[in-house]
């Protein structure tokens, strides 16, 4: 077969329903949600619980959230890009969602809860991106924003209360990242999987056409790119129909093995060496200058009796790091004050945050998720 295409001949018709048999359905079993606190009353429990499908309310729940409306002004791959087509963690969330529901639908699987898994996988993310993941490690914590995500759906929103998320759509969050590794599937729980390879394959895609779009990438860069991912340039010449491409091959080898997979087509080897390949361009975007502001800031916090400041750090914008990295290089300090005037201080003022720590409410996660 040759490189320069894929095999086309089949019909995703002939795929419809293929894995309907293990759709997740509560069936008989009560819906369990997690809170930080199962006083707090929860309104969309109260009236829709019962009428509406639960992963419908964990949408909605998601999307009003105040972490859902931070990652318009969180890094992708770019930090705090001044071109708007550029994406943020908002715009990626929505391309995540949109072929997982496609490929849910065609294999029969709960796009209700794919959906809601896609809407929260990354509200945990800090400002910087992974950069910020890299530099927590100096601070003696290993800050893991998919970790972070169910720390603030359970612990951190509505006061303490949190989202009251179905555990399902807390545990597929958590099953969501893999970094620059292998793409196994963590789970036998097939919605949580699609989720994760819906992620990769948007933001492989995406990344590449941002970086592009601020000549991140050489020519040579794309002719290797093109190389390790071949494709008929007259069918596949740009990024939505290269992820209809993978999204495709992955409902074949899905409905074709019986379980969610996009692992031994040619097109998912292929598109594992590609993901690989752009693990080295995003670690030559990790600018010393980028390190320095995420130290710094996260140094200043610290002086801040009774509060973590990766805690705190993680929770403001990409907007309100470079102005608070601002102050600290005009006045040589911040203060809670600088702090409680950002977005954050909206948190500090409830209650949460004092006296607790990252890696405390990381524990308390894993008790609640055990029970």
């Amino acid at each position: 077969m040759s490189k320069k295409s894929y095999p086309t001949s089949f019909s995703l018709l002939e795929y419809k329903g293929a894995l309907s048999h293990k759709k997740f359905e509560f069936k008989n079993s009560p819906v369990i949600r997690i809170s930080g606190n199962q006083d707090l009353p929860d309104q969309h429990v109260v009236e829709f619980e019962g009428i509406v499908d639960p992963f419908i309310i964990d949408q909605v729940k998601i999307a009003d959230s105040r972490a859902y409306r931070r990652l318009g002004s969180k890094t992708q791959v770019i930090f705090y890009p001044d071109n708007p087509h550029i994406r943020v963690r908002s715009t990626h969330t929505m391309e995540v969602g949109n072929p997982a529901m496609i490929a849910s639908d065609i294999l029969g699987l709960n796009t209700n809860l794919v959906k809601a898994i896609c809407d929260g996988h990354d509200i945990g993310h800090a400002p910087a991106g992974h950069m910020f993941e890299t530099v927590s490690r100096e601070f003696g914590t290993e800050f893991r924003h998919e970790i972070f995500s169910a720390i603030i759906a359970v612990f951190i929103e509505r006061s303490g209360g949190g989202l009251n998320l179905t555990k399902q759509t807390i545990e597929g969050i958590l099953n969501h990242s893999r970094g620059g590794g292998d793409l196994t599937t963590g789970s036998k729980v097939d919605e949580y999987n699609l989720a994760m390879y819906s992620d990769k394959i948007a933001y492989v895609f995406s990344d590449i056409n941002d970086l592009c779009r601020i000549n991140k990438l050489t020519s040579s860069d794309l002719d290797k790119i093109d190389s390790l991912f071949p494709c008929d340039p007259h069918v596949y010449n740009d990024q939505q129909s290269k992820i209809n491409l993978c999204i495709n091959a992955l409902v074949k080898e899905s409905a074709e093995k019986g379980y969610v997979c996009f692992k031994d087509s040619e097109v998912a080897k292929n598109f594992l060496e590609l993901k690989k390949y752009m693990y080295i361009h995003y670690e030559k975007l990790d600018s010393n200058l980028l390190q320095e502001i995420i130290r710094s800031v996260i140094k200043e916090v610290a002086e801040i009796k009774n509060y973590d400041p990766i805690l705190i750090t993680a929770l403001i914008t990409d907007r309100e790091l470079k102005i608070l990295y601002e102050k600290i290089i005009s006045s040589k300090t911040i203060n809670m004050d600088d702090i409680c005037s950002l977005g954050v201080g909206e948190i500090i003022r409830s209650g949460v945050l004092e006296h607790q720590t990252y890696n405390n409410l990381k524990l308390k996660l894993n008790q609640k998720l055990a029970v």
